[in-house]
């Protein structure tokens, strides 16, 4: 691999795949400025990626600085850009990938992504506080006398909620 030098960032690249070598610190620098952003975008774009419909045979890369597998996970988890990364040393993007992820951010995908990922957060931790809440009362039998369809009245919902808190 050779370097390349891409603004204030330099990059290791295979001249066979023109695939691209980040390590983890070199890549925050990119997703968080614009600069080093646009100095992605700046280099030139070979052919893109086999069309779509066409299926890649899926392989696993090693890390080139541990040798261990790295893990292939799709970019912000909504980016539709497959990496393959080791969480310890870097990324590793196949041709024109690294360019597909800035765009990706510059359309404002990461803001997304973060936002999709907080909602669902907040909606497993409802989830959870109601699992709790139902575990807590436990499986309870309904008393007849408490069918609130049968009784309609207010005075009945009152005494009903009186027995219920003795």
């Amino acid at each position: 691999m050779g370097a390349v030098v891409l603004g204030p960032t330099t990059l290791l690249e295979c001249s066979k795949c023109e695939g691209l070598w980040v390590d983890t610190v070199s890549l925050e620098q990119i997703c968080a400025e614009r600069e080093r952003q646009a100095a992605v975008l700046g280099m030139s774009l070979c052919e893109q990626s086999p069309p779509s419909g066409v299926i890649e045979k899926v392989r696993y890369l090693r890390c080139p600085v541990c040798q261990d597998l790295m893990n292939r996970v799709n970019f912000a988890h909504y980016s539709n850009v497959i990496v393959d990364v080791c969480k310890n040393h870097g990324t590793w993007f196949d041709r024109d990938e690294l360019q597909r992820v800035v765009e990706f951010i510059r359309s404002g995908g990461i803001d997304s992504a973060r936002d999709r990922q907080l909602a669902e957060l907040k909606e497993r931790q409802r989830q959870l506080r109601a699992a709790q809440t139902a575990v807590a009362w436990g499986p309870q039998r309904p008393d007849p006398e408490l069918d609130l369809d049968k009784h309609a009245g207010i005075s009945f919902v009152a005494d009903a909620l009186i027995r219920l808190f003795r």
